[in-house]
């Protein structure tokens, strides 16, 4: 039967297509395609442009792309659901079906004899799943380690749902592709090779799609991820810095499933006595050095391997000095390459050196003398410092020993004659010398021990922070005193002696630069005279001139000027005496007179009217004058204390050269007599000034 009515609609449509004109009528709406629920109702709509009397719109469709209606007459057996609506004199030929079934799911398409057919729109009938998927697998914790199998399986419905697997919101690959059951539902299978810590509490969730979401919402299953794992444990502080005294916790964080047990030990040592363990902390009160070491926290929850967490206990104490250094160490004078070291403790690590006690002077540790000195020898300081802590020190006392040494000093004492001479010795030595001599070496080699006299000679001894010091005072030293002096000193070790030469700068070398200078005057004077006497032949100076009188207006003539009144050199000393100022008086040029002079021992009178024009000048040279005039005399005085007689012959007044004054001294009983000395100097003196006075 079925295939009778298949054979008669295509004869019915070959009929139509040579009866009717084929482009008289045109669509004027196609089917489309749609997705409905299961036992609701559809349209498919489908409408022609142009439709002649003679052209029949046919419906074809499931099953088997059978023919449903022609025009408005539906076929027997689908007039149960299926119906034509719409206007047919506007060409619409709708199909209804009603109370879909799974069944009318398939392909439709509408056409007449007289347009080609159109494409065919597919009915989708949508069958809701019965549920959300199922998900098997996983029921029981895991551990850790161990592989995960999940199964996901679909419900029912229609189209057949797309199975997909989420942990989270991300979507997560499986291993297996979907695949269809024995009673036709869809299954997907979620696959990992191992598990860890972090799957633990892992939410997968399976969601089925039908591709409809307008009409049928996904739906999901999901399942939380129990997995059990060893205790991992975590410290947030690997090393712990305390001071000694203060309290301190040690913490340690454990993640575990199920839940561990925390118990703390130390690392080669028993806890400390005062400590506690509070849960995951322990607690240790007024730690002390001794608790300082490494602390373990240990979890265990029988899974293994059991968690482990380490912290080292630092603990901090001030540095202290170790008591093997000693309070004094002897040792050698000239001993090379002595040490002293010094030993210290602390956390954090101290720093030690060396000072000088009282001072800033720092040296590294050990102390190193190269060679050893006098100098050296005091209290040291060993300091051990160390940060956040005040510092320690102990005081050693180096105390040297040895033969005398002697303090570095000048070699030669220069000095004047009849100065003061001091000689300084500073004697270095321990145990101390018990005494110190000084030893004069005369400049014939005599050696003489010195000693304190009533004479001049004096020696202080004195003791001081560094040895003892001797001094040995001349007072008016001399030449005869010349010489070196020794210092010597002694102890158990040995001695020491140190020389000083003295320089006494006596009279013989004034005596040479007085006659030096005196021969270098007597050699200008005699050049200057030679000079003058050539210079006044020659008539290159003292001309005899004119001289103009300036015009006066007096009430009588003016009378010639007298002849001692002119001025022949115009103030140049030519012929040995000084020019004369002149002065008016009633009309008349006359000489001022000279200035009164007093009447004491170096004057000279002079009488105005006994003046001569020229005289020779017959006082004594300057050098003699100066050294036996008294303090503060006027030499211009001197030299204008001349007076002439008369006659035209010049008068000399010689005044008697005073004696030195006498000078008192102490004489020693090394001492030689000093007057010849000076005596020579005089009498030197008194025969260049008669050589001078001679020459002039």
């Amino acid at each position: 039967m079925a295939v009778f009515i298949r054979l008669a609609s295509r004869l019915l449509i070959v009929w139509l297509f040579f009866t009717h004109q084929v482009d008289a009528a045109s669509y004027k709406r196609r089917p489309e395609s749609t997705a409905v629920l299961s036992g609701q109702v559809v349209n498919l709509r489908c409408a022609f442009n142009g439709l002649s009397s003679g052209d029949t719109v046919v419906w074809q469709g499931p099953p088997n792309d059978v023919i449903i209606s022609t025009g408005h007459t539906v076929f027997q057996s689908y007039r149960q659901r299926h119906r034509i609506v719409g206007d047919s004199s506007n060409g619409e030929y709708n199909l209804q079906i009603s109370r879909l079934k799974l069944e009318d799911s398939g392909k439709y398409k509408c056409s007449t004899a007289s347009v080609p057919t159109a494409e065919e729109a597919v009915l989708t009938v949508v069958v809701p799943m019965a549920g959300p998927p199922e998900i098997l697998g996983a029921e029981l914790p895991l551990t850790s380690g161990h592989e995960l199998l999940l199964r996901c399986r679909s419900r029912g419905g229609h189209p057949p749902p797309r199975l997909v697997w989420y942990n989270g919101t991300r979507e997560f690959g499986s291993t297996n592709s979907p695949g269809d059951t024995d009673d036709g539902q869809q299954s997907l299978e979620l696959f990992s090779p191992r598990v860890s810590k972090w799957d633990n509490g892992a939410n997968f969730t399976c969601m089925a799609d039908q591709g409809f979401p307008q009409l049928v919402k996904p739906t999901g299953s999901s399942r939380i991820l129990r997995v059990n794992y060893p205790p991992i444990v975590s410290v947030p502080s690997p090393s712990v810095h305390v001071r000694e005294g203060q309290t301190v916790n040690l913490t340690c964080y454990v993640d575990a499933n199920p839940r561990a047990t925390v118990k703390w030990r130390r690392l080669g040592d028993i806890l400390p006595t005062k400590s506690r363990q509070i849960e995951k902390t322990l607690n240790l009160q007024q730690v002390s050095r001794q608790d300082r070491g490494v602390y373990q926290c240990e979890a265990r929850n029988r899974i293994l391997p059991d968690g482990i967490g380490t912290v080292t206990l630092e603990v901090f104490y001030p540095p202290s000095i170790t008591s093997t250094l000693d309070e004094k160490v002897t040792v050698l004078h000239t001993k090379n390459d002595f040490s002293l070291g010094c030993l210290a403790e602390g956390n954090p690590k101290p720093h030690i050196r060396w000072r000088r006690k009282g001072t800033n002077l720092y040296w590294d540790n050990p102390l190193r003398f190269h060679r050893v000195r006098y100098d050296v020898e005091g209290t040291y300081e060993c300091v051990a410092t160390s940060d956040g802590f005040p510092q320690a020190t102990r005081d050693v006392f180096v105390d040297v020993v040895g033969k005398p040494q002697m303090k570095d000093g000048p070699s030669l004492v220069s000095i004047g004659d009849g100065d003061t001479a001091r000689f300084f010795c500073d004697v270095m030595a321990d145990p101390a010398p018990s005494d110190v001599t000084w030893i004069w070496r005369k400049t014939n080699g005599v050696e003489n021990v010195m000693v304190t006299t009533y004479n001049g000679i004096s020696i202080n001894k004195k003791q001081t922070n560094e040895g003892t010091s001797s001094i040995l005072t001349i007072d008016h030293a001399h030449t005869d005193d010349e010489g070196v002096y020794i210092c010597k000193a002694s102890n158990m070790f040995g001695k020491a002696q140190r020389e000083i030469r003295l320089m006494v700068k006596g009279t013989q070398t004034s005596i040479a630069i007085i006659i030096s200078v005196s021969m270098v005057m007597v050699v200008l004077a005699v050049v200057s005279v030679v000079v003058l006497f050539i210079a006044k032949r020659k008539e290159w100076i003292c001309r005899r001139k004119r001289h103009e009188t300036p015009s006066l207006t007096p009430s009588k003539p003016v009378p010639p000027l007298p002849k001692y009144a002119r001025k022949p050199g115009h103030g140049t000393n030519d012929s040995g005496v000084e020019d004369l100022e002149l002065q008016e008086l009633d009309g008349t040029l006359k000489p001022r007179p000279p200035p009164r002079m007093g009447k004491d021992w170096t004057a000279i009178g002079l009488s105005y009217p006994r003046l001569a024009h020229s005289h020779s000048n017959t006082l004594p040279p300057y050098s003699t004058v100066e050294r036996h005039r008294p303090e503060g005399e006027d030499i211009r005085e001197e030299d204008s204390s001349r007076e002439g007689s008369t006659d035209g012959t010049t008068v000399m007044v010689q005044v008697e050269q005073p004696p030195p004054p006498p000078r008192d001294k102490k004489r020693r009983w090394n001492r030689r007599a000093g007057d010849r000395t000076h005596r020579n100097q005089h009498e030197a003196e008194n025969v260049m000034n008669e050589t001078q006075a001679e020459s002039l």
